[in-house]
């Protein structure tokens, strides 16, 4: 086994990680195909174990910088580093949900980290959710967890295998909770689906952007879904131009092949009037604060 030991943040082995932040449904795995394409990025989806090493045993996903020890620090460098030193690629880029609720552990762990956060109106993400909670244990993904974590961390992903996969055989086949756990997000279990989302939704939203909010400006950078669907080629150079890297044909026509405007639109068919009045009863507030109508 490779021993770790800590180097200060300017001998870090990767320089200057892209990591795309948004709410589960918001179009983070869109726009991280898209860095994907770039001829000069390294990219890998949700390496949430990686992330959560030496924490797996916390019973949310938050992580500040006092989580960030010398060795885990080194760990998930030396893991990340590894990662593009196989790739033959430049830069490093990742999405990863639950990183709403790291920012300042990231920025403690690389300072020089383009960040982008990426919000989308709640109404589609709720709409979205509810699927997912009724929708089975993805096996691929939970094996390539446990594989990507050190033996050290599995007893930490047991909590989550239950409530993944056990605790559906008790609750009408319906996962009792998904996606990035909120400091709240025990005291929310039992309500309904709707509302528990929204509030979900609502903490990771403010979370997020406090924290970005006591980052230097030039390291992060927010947008909306809806504005990478319907004006991506205005967006998209600016989102290369943030995270430094040269304009590419290649995320352009990845662009063109895969973005579709109408996909914004789809949640009005998929929820009830009772469960769009619930969702903007818990998100108005930041409704209007990301200039989303009602």
């Amino acid at each position: 086994m490779r021993q770790v030991t800590d180097t200060p943040d300017a001998e870090r082995n990767i320089k200057r990680p892209i990591t795309i932040v948004g709410c589960p449904r918001s179009g983070t795995t869109l726009l991280g195909q898209l860095f994907a394409a770039h001829p000069d990025v390294a990219y890998w989806e949700e390496p949430r174990t990686i992330w959560s090493t030496g924490n797996q045993h916390l019973s949310d996903d938050a992580l500040l910088e006092e989580h960030l020890s010398p060795e885990i620090g080194s760990e998930i460098d030396q893991r990340f580093s590894d990662f593009l030193q196989q790739s033959g690629k430049t830069r490093f880029a990742e999405k990863t949900p639950s990183n709403m609720l790291r920012i300042p552990f990231i920025h403690a762990l690389y300072p020089d980290c383009k960040i982008i956060h990426l919000h989308r109106d709640p109404r589609p993400v709720v709409a979205s959710a509810l699927r997912m909670l009724e929708s089975p244990p993805n096996v691929n993904r939970i094996t390539a967890r446990i594989r990507e974590a050190k033996l050290r961390d599995w007893p930490g992903l047991a909590g989550l295998f239950f409530r993944d996969a056990i605790s559906r055989l008790f609750n009408e086949g319906k996962k009792s909770f998904w996606g990035p756990r909120p400091p709240e997000w025990k005291e929310w279990q039992g309500l309904p689906p709707a509302t528990m989302l929204s509030k979900q939704w609502c903490a990771l939203i403010q979370t997020a952007r406090q924290d970005l909010q006591q980052l230097p400006a030039d390291s992060w950078m927010e947008i909306s879904y809806e504005d990478l669907l319907n004006d991506h080629d205005q967006i998209l150079p600016k989102l290369l131009e943030f995270a430094e890297l040269s304009p590419s044909s290649e995320v352009t026509d990845l662009a063109n092949q895969n973005i579709n405007p109408n996909r914004a639109e789809t949640w009005r068919q998929n929820l009830s009037p009772e469960q769009v009045s619930e969702i903007e009863a818990q998100t108005s507030t930041l409704l209007i604060e990301l200039r989303y109508d009602l």
